[in-house]
């Protein structure tokens, strides 16, 4: 069965991975350095498996990806698995 994150636990965990406290810019920032090479995150459910995937391919450390996901969703993903 497949998992999904929604467009606010995405803005969550890409809040923590700024050390932010503010989820809407913290995202902002995001999609204006990746958005053309990973598409726009927050906006749209996507599946916790395709999420993933494209978080392994910015520069934040997959050890705080994991974690990060983990806390917002309850959802463990080995990263180095992908």
């Amino acid at each position: 069965m497949d998992k999904y994150i929604s467009p606010e636990e995405q803005r969550l965990v890409i809040e923590k991975l700024y050390y932010s406290n503010d989820s809407i810019t913290s995202t902002e920032k995001f999609n204006k350095i990746y958005e053309e090479r990973l598409g726009e995150m927050g906006e749209r459910t996507l599946r916790l498996y395709d999420f993933a995937k494209k978080m392994k391919e910015t520069e934040f450390k997959e050890e705080n990806i994991e974690r990060f996901i983990k806390d917002i969703t309850g959802q463990y993903i080995n990263l180095s698995a992908l």
